[in-house]
């Protein structure tokens, strides 16, 4: 994926799906671009198409491990700069530390320990506009198919909605809803930023973070007028 930005690219690689949504949701309020990879030889070719500002891989992850794409990143003069940070259940820091790992964090981690130590590499800003919980109907075509979901949550600048429906990150979309607090329909643009793909358990359906493309005013308006009557009357 190119999107072509200059937000800040995350790269997360573990090959249990459980744990990167969990990060995923980590990083939920960060403005950024978040690429997934299931095993390392997926994440070393990622890093370099890619180019991320900060890798956090698994150690032990299938067809090359976290530990062995450390090493081809740090050997390599283009990407030896990009920190590498190793998130895992093992006690391989050493191995890591020799591999050129930037840093060791042991499972599990807590979500505020995530950010801050992220935040520790990088420069990465926190989104902190107004965000309200609104469960509302939202259309959207996948595969010429119009699919049926709820919104978790919306914002003027998105939303997340829950659907088992989900479409890869990057991915463009339209989505149509309707605000009821100012009894306004709309059908508007958007991107994939986030993919939270259902627990395995069954704790919770997954679904996907939606950053809105290019609003014209009137949209804009009506969200924050919703965003804004919806505040006042909690």
């Amino acid at each position: 994926m190119n999107f072509g930005e200059t937000m800040t690219k995350i790269l997360l690689a573990d090959d249990m799906a459980h744990f990167l949504d969990l990060e995923i949701s980590f990083l939920r309020r960060a403005d950024c671009h978040i690429i997934t990879a299931e095993n390392g030889l997926e994440a070393l070719k990622l890093t370099k198409t890619e180019r991320p500002d900060i890798v956090l891989l698994d150690i032990e992850m299938p067809r090359m491990t976290g530990i062995e794409c450390c090493r081809h990143i740090k050997n390599d003069p283009v990407l030896k700069h990009i920190p590498v940070i190793m998130v895992t259940a093992t006690t391989r820091e050493e191995e890591s530390r020799k591999a050129g790992a930037d840093g060791f964090w042991r499972k599990p981690i807590r979500e505020e320990d995530f950010l801050a130590g992220i935040k520790n590499y990088i420069n990465i800003r926190e989104r902190q506009e107004r965000r309200v919980s609104i469960g509302i109907q939202v259309d959207y075509e996948k595969e010429g198919r119009v699919i049926c979901a709820f919104s978790k949550d919306i914002s003027s600048n998105g939303m997340f909605i829950i659907t088992r429906d989900t479409l890869p990150i990057g991915k463009d979309l339209e989505l149509t809803f309707f605000l009821p607090e100012v009894e306004k329909s709309l059908t508007v643009r958007g991107r994939v930023i986030r993919e939270l793909r259902d627990d395995q358990d069954g704790h919770y359906v997954g679904g996907m973070g939606i950053s809105f493309i290019g609003l014209s005013e009137e949209d804009s308006r009506a969200i924050n007028n919703f965003i804004t009557e919806s505040t006042q009357a909690m």
